[in-house]
């Protein structure tokens, strides 16, 4: 059961919904956030989109938009249709206010490449902009053998044998709108799809704003070429219920013996 708005806004300050904490504050403590209030919010913080058009949450249209329209529409006109007291399309709302730079890049490589010939209509790349945008977590580590176990799949000696390394060294941040949605309940089997990052301590240790400033810069360069997207491949799967603090439930080593959840997976030679 999803909770109401009201005692989600009070859950904010912990993992892993934490990262929006500040920008929650500033919205109704009592009632789901109307178009005004995300558009207030968004003028508040400068949010504007490639074009320098300032973004406002409107009323979705009807019939809705295929999701290349959708995505014209914020670039043409800096609208972003937003159903109310909905959690995916609020969650969509926290990442254009989280992660400025990053949305608008990522809404305007959507409609540069346009429609591709493909039975999905998307190009590779529109296909890992929408996979990024829907699941996306970014993971920064200090130490570069924390990032190999995660490119290896080895969850279990990352999450548990490197547990205290993992917190020390390591954090998770979710890009993804469906992703956020997904941790109301910590879906059993939720999977970020992730980019790696190495950090230095002093970032690890920095405020959550200017951490999240950090990686929505990265991103927005990373979105701005699309020279290096070309293989959905790029995003590494991370079983967020493995990741400390997110989930009461791994406390114990058992729970990193079901590999229904922390799978093996393969990784083709290069």
């Amino acid at each position: 059961m999803q909770p109401d708005w009201r005692a989600w806004r009070a859950r904010a300050p912990a993992a892993p919904i934490g990262p929006l904490a500040a920008l929650v504050a500033a919205l109704p403590q009592d009632r789901w956030p109307d178009h005004a209030d995300w558009s207030a919010l968004a003028r508040t913080r400068g949010v504007t989109n490639a074009r320098g058009l300032p973004i406002a949450f409107v009323p979705p249209a009807a019939p809705a938009p295929a999701a290349l329209a959708f995505e014209r529409r914020i670039l043409e006109r800096g609208e972003v249709e937003t159903r109310p007291a909905c959690w995916h399309d609020a969650f969509h709302a926290c990442a254009w206010l989280a992660f400025p730079r990053a949305k608008a890049a990522i809404n305007a490589l959507h409609v540069a490449e346009g429609l591709d010939a493909t039975p999905n209509r998307r190009s590779v790349v529109r296909n890992l902009l929408t996979l990024f945008d829907e699941g996306g977590l970014v993971v920064l580590s200090a130490d570069p053998a924390l990032l190999d176990l995660v490119r290896g799949f080895r969850w279990h000696e990352l999450f548990w044998v490197r547990r205290e390394a993992v917190c020390r060294q390591m954090d998770f941040t979710i890009f993804g709108h469906a992703l956020y949605e997904r941790t109301l309940a910590m879906d059993f089997g939720a999977t970020g799809r992730a980019l790696l990052f190495a950090a230095d301590a002093a970032l690890l240790a920095a405020p959550v704003a200017a951490r999240l400033a950090w990686i929505d810069a990265r991103l927005a360069a990373l979105f701005r070429d699309p020279s290096g997207l070309g293989a959905t491949a790029l995003l590494q799967p991370v079983p967020i219920n493995g990741i400390p603090g997110w989930n009461a439930a791994n406390l114990g080593e058992d729970y990193f013996r079901d590999t229904r959840q922390f799978r093996p997976g393969r990784r083709k030679a290069a």
